[in-house]
């Protein structure tokens, strides 16, 4: 059973990275910058490798996915290479949820632009729930419906929910999508359908994004 709950683990990982994050490096990669001048050429990525959910800011219960995994799925996506990523699983008696996120750097405005566009549009969650399905042809997620994060997280965010059947169990998968400054970020949270999660996707994105002020203030100023 534990071998499953990982695979979901890195299933909810690996659709992530293969959305919207993964065309904002694609696009930024093909500019021509032969003629740009080198003062507009962008600062070196900065160690966001702290900017993660820790087992301190959630409920008792959650184990962490093992590093070398997360590892070996982040490597499978040459295109995209996150600044940051966590995955976390509560599975007992009382209560099945899978909590999973990344951070990336923005460090330009067509970045930033591009990601607020996909947040916007909504064009990130429809990839990300059609790759839960191409991932694994025995899932069934569909109704993708835009969900209210309860408070304001970044300076630019929005939620969704997406709902399917995982060896005939119904399955509830929520996401969230923001901006702080220069760090884009992406959460996920799984769990059993008529069941409440442990920790809600606002409750997780609201953390991350604390960590991110507190950690890199000079890259999470409004932009």
């Amino acid at each position: 059973m534990k071998k499953k709950v990982v695979l979901l683990v890195c299933l909810l990982i690996s659709a992530a990275l293969g959305g919207g994050f993964s065309e904002v490096s694609i696009a930024i990669k093909a500019i021509n910058r032969s003629n740009i001048l080198s003062a507009d050429i962008p600062t070196p990525a900065a160690d966001l490798s702290s900017l993660a959910l820790t087992l301190q800011d959630l409920p008792a219960g959650f184990t962490e996915m093992p590093p070398a995994t997360i590892k070996n799925i982040v490597s499978r996506t040459p295109n995209f290479k996150p600044a940051s990523v966590f995955g976390y699983y509560k599975n007992d008696d009382q209560q099945f949820q899978v909590v999973t996120g990344f951070t990336a750097q923005l460090p330009n405005r067509i970045d930033r632009a591009k990601f607020d566009a996909e947040i916007g549009e909504g064009s990130f969650a429809q990839q990300f729930s059609q790759g839960l399905n191409t991932r694994n042809k025995e899932f069934q997620f569909a109704n993708l419906t835009a969900l209210t994060l309860e408070d304001k997280i970044g300076e630019v965010s929005a939620g969704w929910k997406t709902q399917g059947k995982i060896q005939g169990v119904t399955m509830n998968v929520e996401l969230a999508l923001f901006r702080r400054g220069k760090i884009g970020s992406f959460m996920a949270i799984m769990y059993l359908d008529g069941t409440k999660p442990t920790i809600t996707i606002s409750d997780a994105a609201r953390k991350l994004d604390s960590r991110m002020m507190e950690l890199k203030p000079d890259l999470t100023q409004p932009q």
